[in-house]
C-alpha cells in the first residue's frame, strides 16, 4: 500500500518553528493518485489553523478513517518522547538553524519513511529541507514532495517514473548543507587520516550536500594520480569511515597496473620519460601505496580519534587544575 503523510512548517506564538503533521494515510498517496489531490489542497492552504480541517476534508473524501485526532504537533530531536521503559525515543524531525531533516536525524538514523511526503512552508522565511539527493530552499508557501527521503520536485520523477505533466511542482533552489558539529568532526578526522598516508584531500558537494571525496598523490616518478570516492545514494555515508574503507577496497580491487601503463604510454611525453620497466616499477609502487592505505585506513582513523580524545581530556584537566590553583 502506498502510504503518505502531510507536514506543514509554521511558527508558534513565540515565533519559533513548529511542525504539524497529519495521520499517515495508507493507500494511493502517490502523485499519480490521491497525492495529486492533497498537493492541490496544500497549494490553497494559507492559514495553519485550517490544517486540521483540510486533512479531515481530505480524509472524508478519500479514506473515511474514524480517528479522533488526525493532526499532531511533531516532536523535535531535542525534545523526544521517552517510552515507559525509558529507553526508546520518538521524534519526527531534526533541525539545525533553519534546516530541517524529516527523513534521517543528525546521527543518520531514519526518522520517517512514508512512501510519499508532502511538506509546505507556512512561515514568513526560507527554510531548508535535507533530502538524500540535495538540500533545498523552501520559500514561504512552497511545497516539497518526496519519495521516502528523495526530493521529487527537482527530478520530476516519482518512484522512477516521470510525474504527471499536469502536476505543476515547485522548482526548488539548492542550498548548502549545514553540518552538525559531530559531522564536522568526523569529516575532519577522515581528511586527516588520508593526509597521514601522504594523500591530498578535496571534498566536493552536489545539490548542497557533501558526497564526493577526491584523494590525490604522486607516483615516485612524479605521475599525478587521483582516486574518487562517490556516494550518490545516501549522503550520510561520507561521514562513515567503514563505508569509506569499503570503497577504498573497491579502488584497490579495480586498480590495474597494466591498464595504467597502457593509458599513460599513449602520451609521447610520458613514453619519452619512462621505459616500460620504469612504468611497471612506478605503478606497482603506487599500487602498494593504495593497498597500504586500504589495509590500515580504519586503524589510523581510530588512532587519530583516540589521540584527539586524550588531548581534549588533558586540556580539560589542565583547565580544571588552573581553576583549582
Amino acid at each position: 500500500m502506498h502510504r503518505g503523510t502531510i507536514f506543514i512548517i509554521t511558527k508558534d506564538k513565540n515565533n519559533q518553528f513548529e511542525i504539524q503533521k497529519s495521520t499517515e494515510f495508507n493507500g494511493g498517496m502517490g502523485l499519480d493518485c490521491y497525492g495529486k489531490a492533497i498537493y492541490d489542497m496544500l497549494k490553497d492552504l494559507k492559514e495553519p489553523l485550517l490544517f486540521d480541517a483540510m486533512i479531515r476534508d481530505f480524509n472524508d473524501e478519500y479514506f473515511e478513517y474514524h480517528d479522533d485526532v488526525m493532526t499532531y504537533t511533531a516532536d523535535s530531536q531535542e525534545n523526544p518522547y521517552i517510552d515507559e521503559k525509558k529507553n526508546q525515543k520518538y521524534f519526527d524531525y531534526a533541525r539545525t538553524e533553519n534546516q530541517f531533516k524529516f527523513f534521517k536525524d543528525n546521527n543518520g538514523d531514519y526518522i520517517y519513511t512514508s512512501d510519499s511526503n508532502y511538506i509546505k512552508n507556512l512561515t514568513d522565511e526560507d527554510v531548508k529541507i535535507v533530502c538524500c539527493n540535495g538540500t533545498y530552499i523552501l520559500k514561504p508557501n512552497q511545497i516539497l514532495v518526496s519519495d521516502y527521503n528523495e526530493c521529487v520536485n527537482n527530478t520530476k520523477e516519482t518512484f522512477g517514473e516521470n510525474t504527471d505533466k499536469y502536476v505543476k511542482l515547485d522548482t526548488l533552489e539548492v542550498s548548502d548543507y549545514i553540518q552538525t558539529k559531530k559531522e564536522e568532526l568526523l569529516l575532519d578526522n577522515i581528511r586527516k587520516t588520508f593526509e597521514s598516508f601522504g594523500f591530498n584531500v578535496n571534498i566536493y558537494s552536489e545539490n548542497g550536500i557533501y558526497n564526493q571525496i577526491e584523494i590525490e598523490s604522486w607516483t615516485d616518478g612524479g605521475v599525478d594520480m587521483v582516486e574518487t570516492i562517490y556516494f550518490n545514494e545516501v549522503y550520510q555515508d561520507i561521514y562513515d569511515a567503514k563505508k569509506i574503507d569499503k570503497e577504498l577496497q573497491n579502488i584497490v580491487d579495480n586498480f590495474s597496473v597494466d591498464e595504467e601503463i597502457d593509458l599513460h604510454r599513449e602520451g609521447q611525453d610520458y613514453k619519452n620519460a619512462f621505459s616500460i620497466r620504469e612504468s611497471l616499477e612506478d605503478f606497482e609502487s603506487y599500487y602498494n601505496k593504495l593497498k597500504d592505505l586500504s589495509k590500515n585506513f580504519l586503524n589510523k582513523y581510530h588512532e587519530l580519534i583516540f589521540e584527539k580524545v586524550m588531548k581534549d581530556n588533558l586540556i580539560k584537566e589542565d583547565s580544571i587544575s588552573e581553576i583549582n590553583y
